[in-house]
């Protein structure tokens, strides 16, 4: 799917309402809320593309670990925390994305990524289901 439709899709579906709301209700401007999903959605997109060069892309980070360790501690299991490792390593590449784009320090990009991602992913799931 090209990046742009994507990311048109994603702002106008019902996950990308709720994620512009959750992002306005920590009060940011709707403008600046549909930028900031703009971008996670190109993020996404981006790190879906980059799958065909291994499970979590070219740079995994620790996010993957850090997410991964929680899920095992919290009693999730395996499979679950691998999920949960790989949507951690999708939402640092969002902050990071993000806190460059727009000049953001990274502590309020971190925290608009962790707000971000889980509409990001439930979107694409469907999309790809």
């Amino acid at each position: 799917m090209d990046m742009q439709q994507l990311v048109s899709e994603f702002l106008s579906s019902e996950h990308g309402a709720q994620a512009t709301q959750a992002l306005t209700d920590q009060g940011f401007s709707p403008e600046d809320s549909q930028q900031m999903l703009g971008t996670a959605a190109e993020t996404a997109h981006a790190h879906a593309e980059e799958q065909s060069q291994g499970l979590l892309g070219n740079q995994p980070g620790k996010s993957f670990f850090a997410a991964f360790a929680a899920g095992l501690v919290r009693g999730d299991g395996f499979l679950k925390s691998m999920e949960e490792g790989g949507e951690g390593v999708l939402t640092g590449r969002i902050a990071e994305s993000i806190a460059a784009r727009m000049g953001m320090d990274p502590g309020t990009a971190s925290t608009v990524a962790a707000a971000a991602t889980p509409y990001v992913v439930a979107f694409l799931r469907e999309k790809l289901a």
